[in-house]
């Protein structure tokens, strides 16, 4: 059987690279290029239909690339000395943001990219502390995810 996903056809226009070629931006990039994608083609296509069902993917995928993101640079940080400790293994991008924020970085461009990242963080935050609540109807702990939110913002 083949497989839909990994056989490689002989046309490699499409093939893309993955693996020991991949990056951890390229990750990163990514999520955030999906979630970029998704929103626009609803907005520029009108897919009024489809916005309720490709809302959670784009949340999520931004939340992701979020969560990639800040290890990402807490690892570099720790890495080149100006962090003691990388990034825990975990999903809590508040807890990120927070160590990235009170840390005394002194380049003023990331200084300013990390508080331009705040009100992003936070909401993300209080709807999925965990990276459960946008993946899944119902998280681990049998609670109905965001059963406090009604509607979100594609625009």
């Amino acid at each position: 059987m083949s497989d839909p996903f990994f056989d490689l056809t002989e046309n490699s226009t499409w093939n893309a690279c993955i693996g020991v070629q991949g990056h951890p931006l390229h990750y990163a990039d990514g999520y955030l290029e999906a979630a970029i994608e998704l929103a626009d083609a609803i907005l520029q296509k009108k897919l009024f239909g489809k916005r309720d069902t490709l809302v959670l993917p784009i949340l999520y995928n931004a939340r992701h690339a979020v969560e990639l993101t800040q290890k990402f640079v807490i690892a570099t940080l720790h890495q080149s000395g100006a962090l003691a400790q990388s990034a825990p293994i975990d999903h809590n991008i508040k807890a990120h943001w927070t160590r990235l924020n009170d840390k005394a970085i002194g380049d003023e461009a990331l200084r300013a990219a990390i508080l331009a990242l705040e009100p992003y963080v936070m909401s993300l935050a209080r709807v999925d502390d965990d990276g459960q609540s946008l993946r899944y109807a119902v998280r681990q702990d049998g609670q109905k995810s965001m059963e406090d939110k009604w509607l979100a913002n594609i625009l």
